[in-house]
């Protein structure tokens, strides 16, 4: 095993992100029939799916699971496609720290909904009418089975753990498919940050040259610099590979975008267009590196 990978299994290791919710929705076969048979249509023409509680009932819920995965994502580095993404060592403790924050946000949603269940079937009885079924509602006790959060950490595979009984040259090969393997999804990994900068430094520029239907500055939130001043801190702890470009790009990033304040560009039109500028420029350059790689 090559020293480099070793030195990648000591900094790096896999996350798994899996939450449960209860979907609230169910197909009425009776009502898609009535349906199919009222325009005249076969019988697998389509389905009607019901909206068990007001969409309002699982707002929290859904918004703290998608502001998990997002972090989940923007905290880690893509890895194959069973759901494990690497979790690099220097990110380790700031990545369970936020999301213990938010798994506590979500079974605080999860346990208010739970409380709120008997009325908001209630509710459902008169919204839904003469589709209403009780059948369709699982006891409180039984709903609580239907949420689930779990995030479970794995150390990276490296070629030496490969243990079996096979001829010496068939174990090499073996251990060299792993590091190969490996080594792979480390350059798939550093091309994803290397799009995330681009992706973020083209939308600022877009954004900020950008005009509305009648000619005006197109309007943007302060996220748009806040953004880019959170993925330039996080960067140097996801860029693994230790590549230098990368880097280089991104304290060019940080200079020239990171520091720009919203409210002033909103107010400054020359100093807008020359932020915009400069975003173009930097992203062209990068774009045009990737190009080469």
């Amino acid at each position: 095993m090559s020293s480099a990978t070793n030195n990648l299994a000591d900094k790096a290791m896999l996350v798994r992100l899996n939450i449960r919710q209860w979907s609230a929705r169910t197909c009425d076969k009776k009502v898609t029939a009535e349906v199919n048979r009222d325009h005249g249509a076969a019988a697998d023409a389509g389905r009607y799916n019901k909206c068990l509680l007001a969409k309002s009932a699982l707002a929290d819920v859904k918004r703290t699971s998608g502001a998990a995965r997002t972090y989940h994502y923007s905290h880690t580095l893509p890895w194959r496609d069973d759901g494990a993404r690497i979790l690099p060592a220097a990110m380790f403790l700031e990545y369970t720290q936020g999301m213990r924050a938010l798994e506590s946000e979500y079974w605080e949603a999860v346990n208010d909904l739970l409380a709120n269940y008997d009325s908001l079937v209630d509710s459902a009885r008169l919204r839904l009418n003469g589709m209403f079924k009780d059948t369709d509602y699982p006891p409180v006790h039984k709903l609580r089975g239907r949420f689930g959060w779990c995030t479970t950490i794995d150390p990276l595979p490296v070629a030496d753990d490969f243990r079996v009984t096979l001829g010496a040259d068939d174990i090499h090969a073996i251990r060299a498919s792993i590091e190969s393997s490996l080594q792979d999804s480390i350059k798939a990994a550093t091309m994803d940050l290397w799009r995330r900068l681009v992706d973020a430094v083209s939308h600022c520029a877009d954004r900020l040259a950008g005009r509305d239907d009648k000619g005006k500055p197109a309007v943007f939130r302060d996220s748009l610099i806040g953004n880019i001043q959170d993925l330039c801190g996080i960067l140097p702890r996801l860029n693994l590979a230790g590549d230098i470009e990368l880097d280089r790009f991104r304290a060019q990033v940080e200079s020239a975008l990171a520091g720009l304040q919203p409210g002033e560009l909103r107010e400054n039109q020359r100093a807008r267009a020359d932020a915009a500028a400069e975003a173009k420029a930097i992203a062209d350059k990068m774009s045009a590196y990737m190009g080469a790689l």
